[in-house]
């Protein structure tokens, strides 16, 4: 694993709204990027430990933790005082992540955190729909207009790949953390990210745990 990184979380995504902030356009997909990624955030902002979760919506075992334990780790969030975010790492062999990952963060760029988890739920409980899909566009259109996205704005976001500079950050993230695949769990101090302490694959609420408390005693 990666001991020291070459960019932090977010610095990316901060670099590039501020090369096209000098456009009216581009300062509105700032904004969207913004609120895109306050979305995707659970827990509170000064919380001694953070948890960054790797996923690919086109990945089986990412549906089934999210079906199955999701509620669980928002439920140890809370109790924990931790923050969690939720990246994506988009497996090339699985083709459909990427425009499954544009379509959560535009729905929480429009609508915020209910925006987000309201696609992310779509998205994991009707994969089978549309992970085969030579195009998925009106599939995850279907989605957007099912938890009240406006569409037409909808449709904008996604035809002009607004929420790239996001999945891009979030692929160098897992690059530079050597993460092995989805789901993969990393856990650090607020302000750190070393990827020293993580884990792959489906694991029980109890191995989290111990990731916590492996980061809180260093």
């Amino acid at each position: 694993m990666s001991k020291a990184l070459s960019i932090p979380p977010g610095v990316l995504l901060l670099v590039c709204s501020a090369a096209l902030a000098q456009e009216p356009g581009a300062r509105a997909d700032r904004q969207l990027l913004e609120r895109a990624d306050a979305a995707r955030t659970v827990g509170s902002e000064t919380a001694a430990t953070v948890i960054d979760q790797f996923t690919d919506f086109a990945c089986p075992d990412c549906s089934d933790f999210h079906l199955q334990m999701a509620d669980s780790l928002l439920l140890l969030v809370e109790e924990e005082d931790l923050q969690l975010s939720i990246r994506f790492y988009p497996i090339p062999r699985l083709l459909r992540g990427f425009q499954a990952a544009e379509a959560a963060l535009c729905a929480g760029g429009f609508m915020d955190r209910p925006g987000f988890l309201g696609m992310l739920q779509k998205l994991y409980e009707h994969q089978a729909d549309w992970r085969y899909e030579l195009d998925p566009t009106s599939i995850f259109e279907g989605y957007a207009e099912s938890i009240g996205l406006p569409l037409d704005d909808y449709r904008a976001c996604v035809a002009r790949d607004a929420m790239a500079p996001l999945i891009i950050s979030d692929i160098r993230m897992a690059k530079d953390a050597a993460v092995p695949g989805t789901p993969t769990f990393v856990f650090n101090r607020n302000g750190e990210f070393s990827g020293d302490v993580q884990f792959y694959d489906v694991q029980p609420l109890a191995r989290f745990r111990e990731a916590i408390r492996e980061v809180r005693e260093r």
